[in-house]
């Protein structure tokens, strides 16, 4: 998932593989190998095709959307503790409608880049990075794969751990994307603060965490408005796996304040939960049977001066369905899918999501969080998404994934004239060195 997790210190005892372009991975910068740089970079190409984009709301128009990623990284190693990595990205769209999203499109610019200073005592290991940065985070905080540029954050990470305690701490903002060349900068409108410590359970192959975020948005939009949200977010997980099961669950209590302009001051008083549990079995195949549930809370008395929706921080938006439609927002659904190997590095996917509102009064929100149903109308149940999921590692070097969701309305979208279907299909091919 990470550039910067790659290792390739082994290249320097087996020269026999110091071929193109392995010869790059490991360039030693010192006698003893202590200090070394490795290069790399990344070229995806994806198209995302849209039929009946609003389910026939407005009539949104049809599209294909063709991007292209590039991408070119060094990660130099100055001696054991010290890091310097750093990634130049350019991103490229043609065919979204109405308009491209800001991350679809960029010049040149800094991708990542970031110091690292690493310490490893005999009682605790520690790890601080300072810069921009990936974060990924459980179901918290994604780096937003979906989209062209993936979701980056300017500011201080520390990563610890202590006996059998790890720990994670984020001080940043989140990288505001802007279209010309090395202009991106931190946005003064969306800043995180977080800390997560996680604990394996004895003898289960489980571990239990928690996490404390507070994101302060300055341009939050609800159905009650566009304002100033500063929101609390406390959560427990507990997640692994063992025998051939696995689980990964967790809720959420969220608290805060949200202002929405020239209106008055309300209280964040808002829940959430999701869990994914499966059973893999050792047959040909390896077959996976699975169950997705997911709830977050709506807003059901907009009048009361609280708002109780709730809003993971930096969600995977396509992480109910590839099509990334809507926000994990006055939603629950239930997700049964099936996942197949026919091949060892072949992977194929099958599900359907069903997906209903939880409130009446509160909005359907989008993936760019406009509403999607508004409130009122008729009805709870939004849709049901059939998909499949194809991802095919071609060699070591070489990816494929392809995919397609159909969407058909239910009556909370069909009372408010969303009575198409709506099909989404996709396909993108990333080559990295």
């Amino acid at each position: 998932m990470f550039r910067w997790d790659e290792d390739y210190r082994f290249l320097r005892d087996q020269p026999g593989l110091a071929l193109f372009p392995y010869r790059l991975k490991y360039i030693a910068l010192s006698e003893d190998g202590a200090r070394y740089a490795s290069l790399g970079g990344e070229y995806r190409f994806r198209v995302d095709e849209y039929q009946r984009p609003d389910f026939g709301l407005h009539n949104a128009a049809d599209f294909a959307s063709v991007q292209q990623r590039f991408l070119l990284h060094a990660d130099v190693h100055f001696n054991s503790a010290v890091r310097l990595f750093v990634q130049l990205g350019g991103a490229a769209e043609n065919g979204r409608k109405p308009f491209a999203r800001p991350p679809d499109r960029s010049g040149a610019d800094l991708a990542q880049g970031f110091l690292e200073i690493a310490s490893t005592p005999d009682t605790a290991r520690w790890r601080v990075r300072v810069g921009r940065q990936e974060v990924a985070l459980g179901r918290y905080v994604a780096i937003r794969d979906g989209t062209n540029i993936r979701r980056t954050f300017d500011g201080v990470r520390l990563d610890g751990a202590i006996d059998d305690w790890a720990l994670t701490g984020v001080a940043a903002r989140a990288t505001r994307n802007l279209r010309p060349a090395f202009d991106d900068d931190p946005d003064p409108n969306d800043g995180v603060y977080l800390l997560m410590a996680e604990h394996p359970l004895p003898w289960t192959g489980y571990k239990a965490g928690v996490i404390v975020i507070e994101r302060n948005n300055y341009l939050a939009r609800y159905a009650a408005g566009v304002g100033v949200e500063r929101r609390r977010s406390v959560g427990v997980r507990l997640f692994g796996g063992n025998r051939g099961w696995d689980a990964d669950g967790q809720v959420s209590y969220q608290f805060g304040s949200f202002a929405p302009a020239g209106q008055v001051l309300l209280d964040i008083d808002a829940w959430g939960a999701a869990f994914e549990g499966g059973r893999s079995f050792g047959t040909p195949w390896k077959p996976r049977l699975a169950l997705r549930v997911d709830v977050a809370g709506g807003d059901n008395r907009p009048h009361d001066k609280r708002l109780t929706t709730f809003d993971l921080p930096y969600p995977n938006l396509s992480y109910l369905t590839d099509a990334a439609l809507f926000s994990p927002r006055n939603v629950h659904d239930v997700q049964p899918f099936v996942s197949i190997t026919p091949a060892r590095d072949l992977t194929f996917t099958a599900g359907a999501q069903f997906l209903w509102r939880n409130s009446r009064y509160d909005a359907v929100y989008s993936a760019a969080y406009f509403p999607v149903v508004p409130p009122g109308g008729r009805g709870l149940y939004v849709t049901t998404e059939p998909y499949a999921r194809l991802n095919w590692r071609m060699m070591p070097l070489a990816e494929f994934q392809g995919g397609v969701v159909r969407a058909m309305p239910g009556e909370a979208l069909r009372s408010f004239g969303g009575t198409r279907r709506l099909d989404f299909a996709f396909a993108s091919f990333a080559l990295r060195f």
